[in-house]
Order: structure tokens, then sequence, then C-alpha cells
């Protein structure tokens, strides 16, 4: 356990974030940075442990997840304002149009730090010939070819690029820090008393 406190900040690749989209955040960013990215101004990022929700189209979204680790993992996602105080799932923009942005982050270490072991991008299926494009582009032949799903991994990263049976007319991209990850699965993360 004190070799998981011990690692320092594990950094994707800059260079694919960047590609995907301008500001974006870097996996392994502490909360608090990526809480303060810039958004347009009628939209936020709302986490399923924030106390003080906005009302939310669909509050579901947002519940506190029930699952082995669940206390040491926080989810969040862009919200938009309707214009009516009333906040629905919202995208950010990326090289393959807008895209809804989803985050993950975990605990490291005992002292209640959260850092972004994964974030994801959903966009639109007409633009997957795109995007695999420019990831091939970037980091070469995927390890993981599957019909729906193309995957690259290396010591540091995982990007996962994939249509879920359940939003059949998106495609998401994930990138994750794989260290952090592995934290997001393990029930001792943190030391609390």
């Amino acid at each position: 356990m004190v070799l998981i406190a011990a690692w320092g900040p594990a950094m994707a690749d800059p260079k694919v974030v960047r590609a995907l989209g301008e500001g974006l955040p870097q996996p392994g960013a502490q909360m608090e940075d990526v809480r303060a990215m810039k958004l347009a101004p009628d939209r936020r990022i709302v986490c399923e442990s924030d106390v003080e929700k906005p009302r939310l189209a669909n509050p579901g979204l947002m519940q506190a997840q029930r699952s082995r680790g669940a206390d040491h993992v926080r989810r969040c996602a862009v919200f938009v304002d309707d214009g009516k105080g009333v906040w629905s799932l919202a995208g950010v923009p990326t090289v393959f149009g807008d895209a809804r942005l989803w985050l993950i982050f975990v605990e490291q270490g005992s002292q209640g730090r959260y850092r972004l072991a994964q974030f994801s991008l959903w966009g639109r299926n007409s633009e997957w010939d795109k995007a695999a494009g420019l990831l091939g582009s970037m980091l070469g032949e995927p390890a993981t070819q599957a019909d729906r799903m193309l995957g690259w991994k290396d010591e540091q990263h995982e990007t996962l690029m994939f249509i879920d049976d359940k939003y059949p007319d998106e495609f998401a991209i994930a990138v994750g820090d794989v260290r952090l990850r592995k934290l997001m699965r393990s029930p001792g993360t943190s030391n609390r008393e």
C-alpha cells in the first residue's frame, strides 16, 4: 500500500489528449484542477459526490454507485443549464464534434486526494472513422481489434475506442492511466481511520 501512495502523478500521453480536443484534462490530474477547467459559460462539472447538485433532468445519472470500492471513486460529467434551472448532460468540443465528457477519479493515498483515472468522450458514430484514423496515426496499430472495439495500451496509459450496445448511435473514446485504474478495482486504496 505504501508503494501505491508513493506513486507520483501519472500522465497519459499529452499529445493524444491534446489531439482529441483543446482543454481536455490529462489522466493523472488532480480533481480540483480538472473541476477548474474552462467550459462554456452555461456548463459545469457535476459529480455524484457533490453535496449540492443542481436540479438534474435525469437525477439517476449522478446517484452514488453501490459497488466494491465505490467509496474511493468519484464519477463526474459535464452538464448544461437549459435556462430554466434544469441541468442535462452536455458536450465539449472535440476534433470529432461535440462529445459528452465523463470523468472517473480515484482516491490516491490517505489524504483524500483524487486523481483522474479515466475520462471518456461520447460522440456520434458517423465520426468513428475520423477518430480511429487520428488515434491510429498517433498510437500505431491497435493491440486490440474487434468488431466494435479498438485498444492501445502501454505501461502507463490505455486508450480504448468502442461502441456500447446500450448506445448504438454513439462511440466512446476512453483514455486512462493504467496504474490509477488499478486503484479503482482495489478495495484498500485509502488508509482511512
